[in-house]
């Protein structure tokens, strides 16, 4: 009875275990290189003394591909950018994408896809995954967001 127990206590452990939130590994970069992140996932960019952190997607208003939208909206997400012991601030960024999840190369007004900060400036490239079939049918921890650091 007792190796029954401690079977089912094992399984258990295991069961809970792998249903606890995971934080991806930081990653390093460099500047003028895209790189991905996933939500509260932290990059550091390698000889600028700077992490940037993806917080999170703030909403996602892109007309997914199977509906017929009047328009398409942008995809809003929040970061924190750190210079080496500073305390990290906090910026909120908004782009619309492609199909592809692409951001396009111009500028929309009132639309911040990129922010200057210390001299270097961070810019959007893509938010994947593009919705297909409902405005809700991703998931927080599933979108990807490529950024490049470039020095001003």
């Amino acid at each position: 009875m007792k190796s029954i127990q401690f079977i089912a206590m094992v399984f258990l452990g295991i069961i809970l275990t792998a249903c606890q939130p995971h934080t991806p590994a930081p990653i390093t970069a460099t500047t003028d290189t895209e790189f991905t992140l996933a939500p509260d996932q932290t990059v550091t960019i390698e000889n600028t003394g700077l992490s940037i952190r993806l917080i999170g997607i703030a909403g996602d208003e892109r007309c997914p591909l199977e509906i017929e939208c009047a328009m398409s909206g942008p995809v809003s997400l929040t970061i924190s950018i750190q210079k080496d012991s500073a305390s990290p601030i906090e910026f909120n960024l908004q782009s619309f994408t492609d199909n592809d999840g692409r951001i396009p190369a111009g500028q929309f007004e009132g639309i911040e896809s990129r922010v200057e900060f210390e001299g270097y400036v961070m810019q959007l490239k893509s938010v994947l995954p593009f919705p297909q079939k409902s405005f809700d049918e991703i998931g927080d921890s599933e979108y990807r967001v490529t950024f490049v650091v470039s020095e001003e």
